[in-house]
C-alpha cells in the first residue's frame, strides 16, 4: 500500500488555490496512507496544540500558548495524519513586522539574513508522536512545509531553533547549517541553536 502526501484531500478541504496550483497535490511518494496538510479547523488546531504540549512535556520542555490565529495569513500549522490520526505537527511563520520568535535570542543573526530579496520562514512547535518510529514521517512533514512556505508565503529561507543535541541530525537530513551559538530558549527552558536553510533546493 502506498502513502500519499496531499494538501487538498482529507482531513483538510478548502485550501487556498495558490497552494493547490503549485504544490503537486496528490503526488504519490514512498510512504502508505500519510496525509500532510495545513490545519484549518478549530479541532485540527486543537489536536496539533495538544500533541505539542504532550511531546514537550515528555521531553521536559516548557510550552507557551501559540500566538497564531487560525486566520493569521503569516502563520500556518501543518499536521501529518496517519490513517486519520495526528502523528506530527509543526508551525511555519512568515517574517513580518511582528518579527519571528527567534528574534528573542538571535536578532543579530536574523538581521544578516533579512534582505529585500529574501522572505524568511520560521519553523516552531515541532512535535512527533513517540509511538511513530518511521523517520520518513518527519521528512515528509518538512518537505511539505517547504513546499507550502514557497507556494503560499513566497519563502526563500527557513530558520529553526533546535536543541544542540539534535543539530547534527537537522544538518545531515534537512540541509540546515548552524548560524547561531548555544543559548537558553526561555519559551521551552532548554538550550537552543539557530539553524538556517535556503530553499533553492528541496531535495533531501
Amino acid at each position: 500500500m502506498q502513502k500519499v502526501i496531499s494538501f487538498g484531500s482529507s482531513p483538510v478541504s478548502g485550501l487556498m488555490p495558490a497552494l493547490l496550483a503549485s504544490s503537486g497535490a496528490g503526488r504519490v511518494v514512498d510512504l502508505p496512507e500519510l496525509v500532510v496538510a495545513p490545519a484549518v479547523t478549530y479541532h485540527q488546531h486543537r489536536a496539533c496544540s495538544a500533541l505539542v504540549r504532550r511531546m514537550y512535556a515528555w521531553r521536559g520542555y516548557r510550552t507557551s500558548p501559540p500566538r497564531q490565529l487560525i486566520e493569521d495569513p503569516n502563520h500556518a500549522t501543518l499536521g501529518a495524519w496517519m490513517d486519520g490520526e495526528l502523528v506530527a505537527t509543526l508551525t511555519a511563520s512568515r517574517d513580518s513586522a511582528a518579527g519571528l520568535l527567534a528574534d528573542n535570542l538571535y536578532a543579530e543573526e536574523l538581521a544578516v539574513l533579512r534582505k529585500p530579496s529574501r522572505v524568511i520562514s520560521e519553523v516552531t512547535r515541532l512535535a512527533v508522536d513517540t509511538d511513530c518510529h518511521d523517520p520518513e514521517i518527519l521528512k515528509s512533514l518538512f518537505r511539505s512545509s517547504y513546499q507550502y512556505a514557497r507556494a503560499v508565503f513566497g519563502v526563500t529561507d527557513v530558520v529553526i531553533e533546535v536543541n544542540p543535541r539534535h543539530a547534527s541530525y537537522y544538518r545531515r537530513e534537512f540541509g540546515f547549517s548552524q548560524i547561531g551559538t548555544v543559548r537558553t530558549c526561555p519559551r521551552v527552558d532548554a538550550p537552543a541553536v539557530l539553524l538556517h536553510r535556503p530553499l533553492g533546493n528541496l531535495h533531501f
